[in-house]
């Protein structure tokens, strides 16, 4: 069996600088079960120049991708069997887990809405050996009388299957987050244990939280010849106890690993004497959602987390020589004022690198169901972050002079001035 694997990408106003470029992680783990069931597969991601090899034809084609991609997503399908008729056509990826009846069209045999790999395998095997009767979990199937839609399913165990990494060595040379380079993502827990409004990750895995194995999590990242590791976890450590056993594996095993990973702020402050252990036992940069510089937008965000505390957490982190990079977002309803705020609090604190994006309600989390009625467009590649699908305060134009004002900044940054003068390499 021939099976493609296709990351379906769509572009954003930062394409063009390309800061983050990382391999697609979900695709590698499907392509792990492919391999233990000897399918022929590959990788294709037009970002990186992984295309469709030539003169061969699929007997499978699995697309996934952001929740932009929604639309293009489809289209790739229609296009694909046009070419390749007799192939089946899954969609599947995190967007597809929580909308799955977006994807229920002609051009796409399956809706593939389970997190688990081991359903991922079980309908592969009904697909090769021409097994027409549905899984009644999982997986939506496209019948001649119609949609047979399974339930949805959870898993509430690590699977043990690690991704397959030949993308990862192909493309090594060009995957960066900002000035680190050759990085490779590690994920190890599903879900997230918080319920911020807007948290997407949260719905995943119908909100059972399955935390990490920090003892795995190492083993695998031992086994990447990469310079950095991303853990892609929502989040890294959410109590004490678990960063002190990452500190004590990290010890054990005398690891030497550069680490990327989430905390948030409230840890940061609360745990501040383990920052130093942690730095040394491999943290070299935090990612920290502080979202808003005022407890009014937190609370509503439902954020639990306290905004006066944000400069010394970042602080703290200047301290411990762990890089930061700040997640903002900016609501439509900002003033003139309001942006002047967070411009100041991003100044007063020297954040070096940060992210801002346009508060925007992703489907089926609490705070679109909030928003839903005063949504002005629903068109999936608006979706991005970076435009308003709410009605600003501002005049559109006074409002977007404002938001990309407000990364200016950044070029002060000897890390973004240094990625932008060396991104070729």
């Amino acid at each position: 069996m021939v099976v493609f694997l296709e990351k379906v990408r769509v572009k954003t106003t930062f394409s063009i600088f390309d800061p983050v470029r990382v391999e697609p992680l979900e695709l590698c783990y499907l392509k792990a079960v492919l391999n233990k069931m000897n399918a022929e597969a590959y990788i294709l991601d037009r970002k990186f120049g992984f295309s469709p090899p030539e003169g061969l034809a699929p007997d499978l084609i699995v697309l996934t991708g952001y929740n932009t991609a929604e639309n293009e997503i489809i289209r790739v399908s229609s296009a694909y069997k046009k070419k390749y008729p007799r192939a089946k056509i899954i969609a599947g990826g995190v967007h597809v887990q929580e909308n799955a009846e977006y994807f229920r069209v002609d051009t796409i045999d399956y809706v593939f809405h389970s997190p688990s790999l081991r359903t991922f395998e079980i309908l592969i095997e009904k697909i090769v050996n021409h097994d027409e009767i549905p899984l009644n979990h999982g997986v939506d199937s496209q019948l001649k009388e119609g949609w047979h839609l399974g339930k949805k399913e959870s898993i509430y165990e690590d699977e043990g299957i690690k991704p397959d990494r030949d993308f990862f060595y192909a493309a090594k040379p060009r995957l960066k987050y900002l000035d680190k380079r050759k990085v490779a993502l590690v994920k190890s827990s599903v879900g997230c244990p918080y319920k911020c409004s807007f948290c997407y990750c949260r719905l995943l895995n119908n909100g059972h939280f399955i935390p990490a194995d920090y003892e795995k999590m190492i083993e695998e990242m031992e086994t990447i010849d990469a310079d950095y590791y991303w853990v892609v976890d929502d989040v890294l450590f959410s109590t004490r106890d678990e960063a002190l056993k990452f500190i004590d594996i990290m010890e054990k095993r005398d690891s030497t690993l550069n680490i990327i990973g989430y905390l948030r702020a409230d840890f940061i402050c609360r745990e501040r004497d383990l920052l130093k252990k942690l730095r040394n036992a491999g943290i070299r940069e935090v990612i920290t959602g502080f979202e808003a510089t005022v407890n009014s937008e937190l609370k509503e965000y439902k954020k639990t987390t306290d905004a006066a505390s944000y400069p010394l957490a970042i602080a703290l982190l200047k301290e411990s020589d762990i890089d930061l990079t700040a997640l903002f977002m900016v609501q439509p309803d900002y003033g003139l004022k309001d942006f002047n705020t967070l411009r100041k609090f991003i100044k007063s604190n020297k954040i070096d690198v940060y992210t801002l994006s346009i508060m925007t309600p992703l489907k089926k989390t609490k705070l679109y169901e909030e928003k839903e009625d005063l949504l002005i467009d629903k068109r999936p590649e608006r979706y991005d972050f970076l435009h308003l699908v709410l009605r600003p305060k501002l005049p559109k134009f006074i409002f977007y002079a404002l938001f990309y004002g407000l990364h200016i900044r950044l070029l002060s940054s000897k890390r973004v001035r240094g990625f932008l003068f060396n991104r070729s390499r």
